[in-house]
């Protein structure tokens, strides 16, 4: 039995500062297990009490005869410590702190809280907490908790699971999903997250079987690298997470030398591996629920994003047509053959096109609705289908209710109903839907919104082997030589790296003089480029250590002075290579791309150049390594990606290389994460089609 195996399945269990009133704190958990069925022995402990709630209660955990597998803690903080020693002695495996008034609450509670810390190392005692709600095995009947959100009996079983690093409000969120009629499996609320947190239960969900589907209410996860491999898991296994993820400000973002690491926000490391990883991000509690009451109902998850929608009303279909274009959903046309069964079963009034109107006349001739939906839902090119019924009530309401259910047996397309109405009015022809396992919404921007989510989960996960065979790649021993070989770079060492990796840099050399310079210019042919080459000499301009376009041997000489005068003056303990000597690259588009560390491994940005970046930060990330179909994507999230494509008449620059080169500036980025955090590539310049990339300037920091 693993580790948190054992934590959701403990067969006795210590409530310690347990009270004999059951209403309170540390009473509700021995009323809570003896109400929802708990078969393991409870032990209180208090020693004010011989028994509570007809159980012998013991002074200390001590003096109980047999094992403890679990210790609930809900002493004052300052007993805390000497609570946990005692449990060490027991022998006790988990021990559940549902004490607050640590970390959250100043010095004196953040010194005990490091001490518990240090105890569970040393020990190895696994500690949930402190300032937590405790855990919900609903499988098992074994409510570890005080969360009033077990007042409501019995518990709905099902198969999501659910992590909440807020106690408070998760339970709260728990309560409202399971009067939705979502059923769970298990719930645990991680409070401080002294030792297990967030990623150790998601990660046992996520090979759960009775877990098909997971929330997370998340402020922050510590351990971001093995959270990076569990929603990679989670994604091949088809077990979708979904995320409330607060906390999305920007405050405290360190800027750093370097524009990649400057345009990254504290969030973006988090949207950016929702992203490659079809996490689903929520920013509404009612989502989240939403999607679990879906993912319940439907037999499988749909695997594109081809939307089908029938409707009664043509001003409800213009309404779904254009959520669906705002959640990037395609609503594709319908083939003849579906078409003259559809105008077949419609008046004339009505549209075979998608969105397909049957208008209100299926309160006369519900047949035809039930024809219509049955070669929609057979339809090969329809991964899903939203189905508007307006103010159609009573039995006409209810015989396409029946139709809808009657039609989910037959078929493995999800089928989604909105039917904005009152309680008052439809709620009989509501409860055929709800008996009948159908996911329903009042609201047709959610039915859209919730059934999209799944489609794009869907979608993305056909990328997954391609995850797993990035992921086999190999240092490349050359380039770590040369990485190892010097603790600072200056822009030609960079460019060295970038070159031994086979990534595209200008031609150019480094020179000691001025002759040296004029020699070498001559040979690259002008125009050239000078600028001098120093680890201690990042931001050139601004120094006077750049000189662009020129265009002779005297130019060429006298750049090459000016730029050793204006160092010697601005820099003068600056550790000085020499003056380096480029071609002048011309004809192309300027491009940023940089590398950045994040909690989930290095991420790889892009970005249009000069005011593109400075002004409008028009950046896309991916975190390495990733698809080449990725980079292509990253591309096209630019707003100024039309850029590249050609405008007015100007050529098309040449997207293939770029998108090489960004992918395997994420292959580079994931080989040798622990040698580099930074890199910044500023200007890539992307030549015309066909004609390639060349990185012009680069900076690499260790």
């Amino acid at each position: 039995m693993s580790n948190i195996e054992s934590f959701f399945n403990p067969k006795s269990v210590a409530v310690i500062g347990a009270s004999a009133n059951m209403d309170s704190i540390s009473g509700r958990p021995i009323r809570y297990m003896q109400e929802h069925g708990y078969q393991g022995e409870i032990y209180p402990i208090n020693p004010k009490y011989d028994e509570i709630a007809g159980l012998k209660c013991y002074k200390s955990i001590l003096d109980i005869p047999g094992d403890v597998d679990q210790a609930l803690v809900a002493v004052n903080f300052k007993l805390v410590m000497k609570t946990l020693n005692e449990c060490v002695q027991k022998g006790v495996k988990h021990a559940l702190v549902f004490s607050s008034g640590f970390a959250e609450s100043g010095e004196e509670g953040k010194k005990v809280q490091d001490e518990i810390v240090e105890l569970s190392k040393k020990t190895g005692l696994r500690v949930l907490g402190p300032n937590c709600q405790g855990m919900v095995n609903l499988i098992d009947h074994i409510p570890c908790s005080f969360s009033a959100s077990l007042e409501i009996q019995p518990a709905l079983k099902g198969s999501v699971g659910f992590v909440t690093q807020s106690g408070a409000l998760g339970y709260s969120i728990f309560n409202l999903a399971q009067e939705t009629g979502v059923g769970f499996s298990y719930v645990v609320s991680t409070g401080n997250e002294v030792d297990l947190n967030s990623v150790d239960f998601i990660e046992y969900l996520v090979e759960n079987e009775n877990t098909s589907m997971i929330i997370t209410y998340t402020e922050d996860v510590k351990d971001g690298k093995r959270f990076k491999k569990v929603t990679e898991r989670a994604l091949e296994l088809g077990k979708p997470i979904v995320c409330i993820k607060v906390g999305s400000s920007e405050v405290g973002q360190k800027a750093a030398a370097s524009h990649t690491a400057a345009l990254t926000g504290s969030d973006t490391p988090y949207q950016t591996l929702f992203n490659q990883r079809g996490i689903i991000r929520v920013d509404e509690i009612q989502d989240a629920i939403n999607f679990a009451v879906m993912m319940e109902r439907i037999k499988k998850i749909p695997e594109d994003t081809n939307l089908g929608v029938i409707t009664t009303s043509g001003g409800a279909g213009i309404l779904l047509a254009d959520k669906a274009e705002e959640y990037n959903l395609k609503l594709p046309e319908l083939d003849q053959k579906t078409r003259e069964v559809v105008e077949e079963n419609i008046p004339v009034y009505g549209s075979s096109l998608n969105p397909v109107d049957v208008t209100a006349q299926v309160i006369n001739e519900p047949d035809n609705f039930k024809n219509v939906l049955q070669v929609m839902a057979n339809n090969p090119g329809i991964d899903g289908i939203v189905i508007v019924i307006s103010m159609i009530y009573g039995a006409s309401g209810a015989t396409m209710a029946k139709c809808i259910v009657e039609m989910k047996e037959k078929t493995d397309t999800p089928i989604i109903v909105t039917w904005p109405a009152g309680d008052r009015l439809m709620k009989d022809n509501f409860d055929i839907l709800t008996e009948g396992y159908i996911p329903w919404y009042k609201s047709p921007e959610q039915a859209v919104k919730t059934l999209g989510s799944a489609m794009k989960y869907g979608k993305l996960r056909k990328k997954v082997a391609g995850y797993k065979k990035l992921a086999d790649i190999k240092a490349n021993k050359e380039v770590l030589q040369a990485i190892d070989a010097k603790d600072r770079y200056s822009e030609h060492d960079a460019k060295e790296i970038l070159d031994k990796y086979g990534l595209p840099i200008t031609r150019e050399k480094v020179v000691n003089s001025s002759e040296e310079a004029v020699q070498y210019a001559s040979e690259l042919g002008f125009p050239v480029v000078l600028k001098i080459d120093s680890p201690d000499i990042l931001h050139k301009t601004e120094v006077g250590a750049l000189k662009l376009n020129l265009n002779s041997a005297q130019e060429v000489e006298d750049a090459y002075n000016t730029i050793m005068q204006n160092v010697k003056k601005h820099k003068p303990d600056a550790s000085l290579n020499g003056i380096l000597v480029q071609e002048m690259v011309k004809g192309g588009k300027e491009m940023i791309v940089g590398i950045n560390e994040s909690r989930f491994g290095p991420m790889v940005m892009v970005g249009l150049g000069g005011i593109f970046v400075e002004v409008l930060k028009d950046v896309s990330y991916r975190i390495a390594p990733f698809t080449r179909e990725e980079g292509l994507q990253m591309l096209e999230e630019l707003k100024g990606y039309k850029i590249l494509t050609g405008v007015r008449g100007e050529e098309p620059s040449d997207i293939e290389s770029l998108v090489d080169m960004l992918v395997k500036m994420g292959q580079f980025a994931f080989e040798f994460e622990d040698k580099i955090s930074e890199l910044d590539i500023n200007p890539v310049m992307v030549m015309p089609k066909g004609k390639g990339v060349k990185i012009a300037d680069a900076l690499i920091s260790k």
